[in-house]
């Protein structure tokens, strides 16, 4: 439960400096209009004006708190279960995946490598904290095969 609320946390956190330092022209703020949220956003954006983050902390950081927060969730929610370490991998690459789509022009917005490791980075990190021994035969990731969909159990 903990770490489901930390996670839920850590995706706040992101969305409240994607809304006071990113520019007002996205598509998130078109959402928050409709949902009649607009005077309040806007009312906190005025007493952010003086502020003068990192370039990385207002554009990257995000990323990264909201791929944290998800593996946190993914944490909190599927214990123990033997596909965890895949699906907490999921928005962690699809943020990259989204990245490499722009760079190649395929997908609107700005490429930046330094998303790729704020989106990517939470994964190793947890992963290595969670399974701190590699994975074997006699030993794998969370009770089921160390090689996802081969089984690894001896029949006599």
């Amino acid at each position: 439960m903990l770490k489901t609320a930390l996670g839920a946390i850590l995706i706040l956190i992101g969305g409240i400096l994607y809304l006071l330092f990113r520019p007002h022209t996205l598509l998130l703020f078109r959402v928050v209009e409709m949902l009649g949220f607009d005077p309040i956003v806007h009312s906190w954006r005025q007493h952010t004006l003086l502020w003068n983050w990192p370039e990385w902390a207002v554009y990257c950081l995000p990323d990264g708190l909201w791929s944290s927060g998800y593996i946190l969730i993914v944490e909190g929610l599927f214990r123990p279960h033997p596909y965890k370490w895949l699906v907490a991998g999921i928005i962690p690459v699809v943020g990259a995946v989204t990245e490499l789509l722009q760079w190649a022009g395929i997908m609107p917005g700005t490429f930046d490598v330094v998303d790729i490791v704020c989106y990517l980075l939470p994964y190793p990190i947890w992963f290595a904290a969670t399974y701190p021994h590699p994975p074997t035969p006699s030993r794998p990731i969370s009770g089921g095969s160390a090689v996802p969909f081969i089984s690894i159990t001896h029949h006599k």
